[in-house]
């Protein structure tokens, strides 16, 4: 069903748009959550909404990075060709940790607006997106320019 490259790629984060598949959309689920909870009102003498999520997403991240460095581990044992350089190791662990981040930050979002603790309406919502593509692009960009650079031999 799904084709091997006959050689994996050197650096795969020499081409920005896998870069920022890779990155988008957990940077922008998250950015969305933390932006749309910041605004949200809270109860006198009660913890904000957007603390929650904020350690939520700290958690979250801080739990797929130890799992994923285990997955990338017994994947370098098994000889898995994707993970025979450093930057093959590293590209799988991104992928990982955002794979699983951008589900489990979709659902936490669509958690959050359908019980009523996020309130939404158009005037909120469209500039919250804009600002939060506008991160996750940066985020991308900053990930592509610090490990897609050649290195001298």
């Amino acid at each position: 069903m799904f084709r091997e490259p006959e050689e994996p790629e050197e650096n795969p984060f020499r081409n920005y748009r896998h870069t920022a598949s890779v990155v988008g959309l957990p940077a922008f689920v998250s950015v969305l959550l933390l932006m749309l909870a910041s605004v949200q009102p809270a109860m006198p003498g009660r913890i904000g909404i957007w603390v929650w999520c904020a350690a939520g997403l700290a958690v979250l991240f801080a739990l797929l990075y130890i799992v994923g460095r285990t997955v990338v581990r017994n994947q370098t044992r098994k000889g898995n060709p994707h993970c025979a350089t450093p930057v093959g190791r590293n590209y799988m662990l991104l992928v990982f940790v955002c794979a699983v981040a951008g589900v489990v930050g979709v659902a936490g979002l669509v958690f959050c607006v359908l019980t009523g603790r996020i309130r939404l309406h158009i005037g909120l919502l469209l500039p919250a997106m804009t600002a939060a593509l506008t991160v996750a692009l940066i985020v991308a960009g900053c990930i592509w320019r610090l490990l897609g650079k050649p290195r001298a031999k």
